[in-house]
């Protein structure tokens, strides 16, 4: 009778045993240090093809870790708002491309008859823009008040003729410049005898694909995901009880 055994066969297999309840924790470090990559990977990205980003864009990108019960990360767009549209908002038309959506002072002058049917707001060529290229929002405050652009629910905001509206002085500064019949957007003057186009009525705006949000996370899963498992397995195999 021939009788092969292993030495030590019952050590190394509650050995295993043992390192098999690591596994799950490992995982959930692994995808969760390669979603936090790809984050910061993609948050580069947006500084680099992006025109002067704004804090707000870099900082729309939310991780949520996965968990022993959940091997699941992810990276996602923040969809809440705080005084400003949704990530989604403005972010989707770059990773997608085709049409932006429509923003609320865009909404306000079309339910007031100020923006024709089929015209967006942007920027005009006189405009004095921020450090992002943006104007700002009291800016369009401004200019939408003196044109009365503000529907029902903004109403009050609206330039009127009492005393406390013609000292802040929109009514006076902004108005609507129109060439023939057609509205081609709010001018303000600057002085007796300047003026300029503050926000342009024009086509649609179309944007073509910049961020390539999901590009990067592909790469980044292939060249981390399983450097960063293994790192994981590691240490949980040299702090496993």
């Amino acid at each position: 009778m021939i009788r092969i055994t292993l030495e030590g066969a019952k050590r190394v297999s509650d050995q295993l045993a043992k390192y098999e309840k690591q596994v799950p924790f490992a995982t959930a470090l692994a995808l969760t240090r390669t979603a936090q990559i790809a984050k910061r990977e993609i948050e580069k990205e947006m500084g680099s093809v992006f025109d002067r980003p704004t804090r707000w864009t870099l900082n729309s990108l939310r991780l949520i870790p996965a968990k022993k019960d959940r091997l699941v990360a992810r990276v996602e767009m923040k969809n809440e708002a705080d005084k400003s549209s949704p990530a989604t908002k403005w972010l989707n038309p770059e990773i997608y491309g085709g049409p932006r959506q429509d923003k609320a002072s865009e909404r306000n002058l079309r339910n007031r008859g100020i923006l024709p049917a089929g015209k967006y707001i942007v920027p005009g060529k006189g405009a004095k823009l921020d450090r992002f290229g943006n104007l700002t929002k009291g800016t369009i405050t401004k200019a939408l008040s003196g044109v009365g652009g503000f529907s029902e629910t903004g109403f009050s905001a609206n330039a009127t003729n009492s005393k406390r509206s013609r000292r802040k002085g929109n009514a006076k500064r902004y108005f609507v410049m129109k060439r023939g019949s057609m509205p081609i957007g709010i001018a303000e003057r600057t002085s007796r005898n300047r003026m300029h186009i503050l926000l342009a009525f024009t086509r649609k705006p179309n944007y073509s694909k910049r961020l390539d949000f999901y590009g990067i996370g592909d790469k980044v899963v292939r060249r981390h995901l399983a450097d960063e498992f293994r790192k994981a397995m590691e240490s949980a195999i040299r702090t496993a009880r």
